[in-house]
């Protein structure tokens, strides 16, 4: 079973680790006889922002390794086996030239190659009628969220920006397919090393 991890922000270690700490019990020698899941890959799902690939991977390193151990061995889209479970990370950015950015930096060129009308409109929208104090004005990645959210929500009117771009949401399985970032999270899931150490 895949643990795929969102931190709500890089800054959220003591709740995720909370978590990782009840994850580890639950799958514990112990219980092996009680579960159909005998082993379980965790794999962080990170935004490298502003300060890149690299930094958010040893942001990661620093703030994970007292759960897991060592964890030299994470990279991007890298995994590494520990005691706990087999731990990887992927880091969302821009594409392969930017290093910095977000999942909604990656998404917007989908969402706008998808619905090109009705992105023009969502962007014009949102720029004219937000204000300084809204959440929205917050942060390029908020300002693509809400764009993203308006220009999909035909589809699904009042749902997340999850099922916004999930399967309700109406953007061809093609416009996955065709982005590298996408086929390398789906590479990077496809070789956990299940085993743990």
């Amino acid at each position: 079973m895949f643990v795929l991890v969102r931190t709500n922000g890089k800054d959220q270690v003591d709740a995720v680790q909370h978590m990782l700490r009840v994850l580890q019990v639950t799958f514990d020698e112990t219980h092996v006889d009680e579960y159909d899941v005998s082993e379980y890959a965790t794999a962080f799902l990170l935004d490298a922002n502003t300060i890149g690939v690299s930094a958010t991977v040893n942001q990661f390193r620093q703030r994970y390794e007292s759960h897991f151990g060592d964890l030299s061995g994470v990279d991007h889209s890298r995994w590494a086996t520990t005691e706990v479970s087999p731990v990887g990370c992927f880091v969302f950015h821009a594409e392969t030239e930017d290093q910095t950015g977000t999942l909604e930096d990656h998404l917007a060129p989908m969402v706008q190659a998808e619905w090109p009308s009705r992105y023009a409109k969502a962007l014009e929208f949102i720029h004219e009628s937000r204000n300084d104090s809204d959440k929205v004005s917050r942060d390029r990645a908020s300002q693509l969220k809400a764009v993203i959210t308006t220009a999909g929500q035909f589809h699904v009117p009042g749902a997340d920006l999850t099922r916004v771009i999930g399967r309700d949401g109406g953007l061809r399985n093609t416009a996955f397919e065709q982005s590298l970032l996408s086929r390398d999270l789906v590479s990077f899931l496809k070789t956990a090393p299940w085993e743990r150490q």
